[in-house]
């Protein structure tokens, strides 16, 4: 029955029955993973394909100079190492848990004959690794085109999308992200991120929550799609984002 819990909330298995949960349920396991605990290295041979059920996963890929590149992070109920489905079963990115992680999992074999036994999970697998390669694209095209201050900004806003919930004047990032953390991911230093971090924060476009998580406000997530957001565009040093009593 433990098997089968793991996989009776996923998105990725509510078209199946009951019965056909149960009766693919022996081809899944749940690993368990500790805070900073690594789940496999670059280079490493893959088998498996796995679904967070708790906790957090970070994935990154380390350059020549040993620089580290994070590439994103997952939380419950999103799916992760299926390109093995695609190539030579070789990892070509790292990931560790950034804190305490439960997964579903299942090896390569077993989840291709799924996949080749259920059309509406493999659309699903398919439409996942589709966005993922388009977050990987648009991470890399802010890189390449963005100052330091959008990327981060574009970013965080990003981030509030895919792991956030709404709140009454933006939307909340359900997980904490050091300077640290977030040089990493928009490739600068973590002294240049604490002064962005300032200046928007002073534009409005973020605020610390009472719990130390950051809250993008409303207005910058309808607004940061646009080539130059207006913050950017207008030169603005203040705005009101957000009540005045939260300044």
């Amino acid at each position: 029955m433990e098997y089968l819990n793991c996989m009776m909330a996923l998105w990725l298995f509510e078209s199946l029955s009951k019965s056909e949960k149960t009766e693919i349920s022996h081809l899944f396991w749940r690993p368990e993973y500790l805070k900073n605990e690594h789940l496999f290295s670059e280079g490493e041979p893959a088998s498996a394909v796995f679904v967070v059920t708790k906790g957090r996963i970070k994935l990154f890929k380390t350059s020549e100079n040993g620089r580290e590149i994070v590439l994103g992070y997952l939380t419950p109920n999103q799916l992760f190492g299926e390109e093995i489905l695609f190539n030579d079963a070789i990892r070509t990115i790292a990931a560790v848990a950034v804190e305490d992680t439960k997964l579903c999992a299942c090896y390569k074999n077993d989840f291709e004959n799924l996949l080749s036994q259920n059309s509406q999970i493999a659309v699903k697998v398919i439409k996942a690794l589709s966005d993922k390669i388009n977050h990987i694209t648009e991470t890399l095209a802010d890189m390449a085109i963005y100052d330091t201050q959008v990327r981060l900004a574009r970013t965080l806003a990003r981030l509030a999308k895919e792991h956030g919930e709404d709140v009454c004047d933006g939307r909340r990032l359900n997980f904490r992200l050091t300077h640290d953390d977030l040089g990493s991911l928009v490739g600068a230093s973590r002294v240049m991120v604490t002064n962005v971090m300032k200046s928007l924060k002073k534009s409005g476009i973020i605020k610390d929550d009472i719990d130390h998580k950051l809250v993008v406000s409303q207005w910058f997530l309808k607004d940061y799609s646009d080539e130059k957001p207006t913050f950017i565009r207008n030169n603005s040093t203040s705005c009101e984002c957000f009540p005045k009593s939260d300044a």
